[in-house]
């Protein structure tokens, strides 16, 4: 059982984080201005994250792992060409519902890079149910799934931040025939 004093201090360093990075850019953050934002002194930030950058990646493990628990539950998992719409359903629903900071981590240019290793976190849980369901080599399910999640969560960037002007539903269309399309060409040339 944890202590309700290490969460209260995590909660408080997660919010601090969650503060400052919407105000500055991720390398100007600093851990002064952390430890004053969460009421708590420098040590205790060392007792809690080795970095800043540990602290950032806490956030992309917990945004990594609910969406892949959106993306590996029944019927998506095991044939997503035939379900492409129930992939596209949950990752709308999941930026309807996800915290702020969850769409300002995977839209935000100043942040790339912790978009990038929740995307690389995603592939890596979804490569070897590729690998198994599709009867793919190790390679050809990482490039079939990084093709994936690389186009689908760049395509809801560009979605969400307002670059593609269209109605969700031509948008729902056109990524899921892209991605289809783009799959079923990709897999019958590895097969």
């Amino acid at each position: 059982m944890t202590d309700r004093r290490v969460i209260r201090t995590n909660e408080a360093l997660r919010a601090a984080f969650r503060k400052l990075a919407q105000q500055y850019r991720f390398h100007e953050i600093t851990v002064q201005q952390l430890t004053d934002e969460a009421n708590i002194n420098r040590k205790t930030f060392y007792l809690h994250f080795d970095s800043i950058d540990d602290l950032a990646d806490s956030f992309t493990a917990e945004i990594a792992d609910q969406l892949l628990s959106l993306l590996l539950r029944e019927p998506a998992n095991h044939d997503p060409l035939n379900h492409s719409g129930v992939w596209f359903d949950r990752l709308t629903a999941f930026f309807d519902q996800a915290p702020k900071f969850y769409t300002f981590i995977l839209t935000s240019d100043d942040y790339s890079f912790l978009s990038r290793r929740v995307k690389n976190r995603v592939v890596a849980g979804l490569a070897a149910n590729f690998q198994t369901d599709y009867q793919l080599s190790e390679v050809d399910a990482l490039l079939g799934v990084n093709f994936l999640i690389n186009s689908t969560l760049t395509l809801f960037r560009l979605y969400i931040t307002g670059e593609l002007a269209m109605s969700k539903a031509d948008f729902r269309r056109r990524i899921m025939a892209l991605n289809l399309n783009g799959l079923q060409g990709f897999l019958e040339t590895v097969r």
